[in-house]
Order: C-alpha cells, then sequence, then structure tokens
C-alpha cells in the first residue's frame, strides 16, 4: 500500500513498538484512543512482539523473569527487562519509589496490564478497521507479525511501518504485503522530537471513529 491508500477512519489505531515513539505522536495528534499493552515500552525485537501476541500475552512481565538493567534518566526510572519477551520497561519503576533490591512499584504495574491487556484482546476481536504502527521491522519480520495478526484481528487491519533510515524527508518502499505501508524516515539525534514535522505529514489524513 502506498500512504495515501493506508489513510483514513479507523475505529482503533494501536502502536506496536518499537519504543514509545508511536504512541507518543498518535498523542500529540489525538488519534491514540485506546491505551495499548506495549505503548510505553521498548521492544527492540518485532519477533519478541509477534511471540508476545501469539501467546495473548501471556506470563508478560511475570516477576521471575525482571531484572534491572539500567537507569532511564530522563523518565527518573529503572530500565527493567522482561527475559521472556526481550522487553524494557522504561516509566513504571521510579526512582523515588523503588530500589535495586526491591521493585515496590511492581503490583501497580501487574494491575495496569490486567486492565489493558483484556481490553486489547477484545478491541480486536470487536472492532471493524484496526491500525497497527510500528518502527523500526524487516520484511522477515513483518510477514511473521502479519501471520500472527491475521490470527487476532476478527475485522481488517492495516500495518504502517516506519523505519529510519539515511534519508531525507518520507520516502516509501514497496514491500510484498496488500495491508502495509513502509515507509524511511530520516535517521536523527532525537527521533522523539526531530522529526515530529514528518510524523505530522504522515499521520494528517488518519482518523478514529
Amino acid at each position: 500500500m502506498i500512504l495515501n491508500e493506508i489513510k483514513g477512519t479507523y475505529d482503533v489505531i494501536f502502536s506496536l513498538g518499537h519504543n514509545c515513539l508511536a504512541a507518543d505522536q498518535l498523542s500529540r495528534t489525538l488519534l491514540r484512543k485506546v491505551g495499548g499493552v506495549i505503548d510505553w515500552v521498548e521492544t527492540p525485537v518485532l519477533a519478541g512482539v509477534s511471540n508476545l501476541l501469539r501467546n495473548r500475552f501471556a506470563h508478560f512481565m511475570d516477576f521471575p523473569n525482571l531484572s534491572i538493567t539500567g537507569i532511564n534518566h530522563k523518565a527518573e526510572c529503572f530500565i527493567v527487562r522482561d527475559a521472556a519477551y526481550h522487553a524494557f520497561s522504561h516509566h513504571d519503576f521510579p526512582l523515588s519509589e523503588n530500589t535495586p533490591e526491591q521493585l515496590v512499584s511492581y503490583p501497580k504495574l501487574k494491575e495496569k496490564l490486567q486492565r489493558r491487556i483484556p481490553r486489547f484482546l477484545e478491541t480486536l476481536r470487536v472492532a471493524d478497521k484496526v491500525l497497527f504502527i510500528r518502527t523500526e521491522a524487516t520484511i522477515h519480520e513483518t510477514a511473521e507479525l502479519l501471520d500472527v495478526l491475521n490470527g487476532m484481528v476478527q475485522g481488517t487491519f492495516n500495518l504502517l511501518v516506519i523505519n529510519h533510515a539515511p534519508v531525507q524527508g518520507i520516502i516509501e518502499t514497496p514491500w510484498p504485503f496488500n495491508n502495509v505501508c513502509a515507509l524511511q524516515i530520516p535517521e536523527v539525534p532525537d527521533m522523539f522530537h526531530d522529526n515530529d514535522h514528518l510524523w505530522r505529514s504522515i499521520l494528517h489524513g488518519f482518523s478514529v471513529r
């Protein structure tokens, strides 16, 4: 699909990573009407997301799978890795509430997941038209993701893939999927702000019922 073909009105738009960028841009343009499960989670490997969806989020962020891998100084939170799915929480464990020895905020995270996971799965079951957005994906990874989503989404869905590359502006790339639009946008020092004008252009023409 080309960008103009994928634009339109959807029942819901969900981010599928690879970090908070897509969810943040959707929020800025008032297109994030429903919170997804991994909106604010770093998922650098798309195969991990496909596996997470395939398993219907079973054992996601289970405590035995967690380990602290660093600190997000901007968010003032510990970075906590889920080894089962190679996913990283950057916003759920504030430094002011947690220590390397004790993740006091863990019950709050589990409570949030217990709300969002059933809502996400039910939305995929009942929605007529869904758009997913993923930053950073290969063709091979996308083929696996589409196979998983085909088994989860009862209505129709499209996927917008946005990769960062050494390009100028917005470049449409022809991928061999009839419900995928793949784009490239510039690699920039600050992906959360330096491409804002391009994101506004990309997301213009999308709406949510």
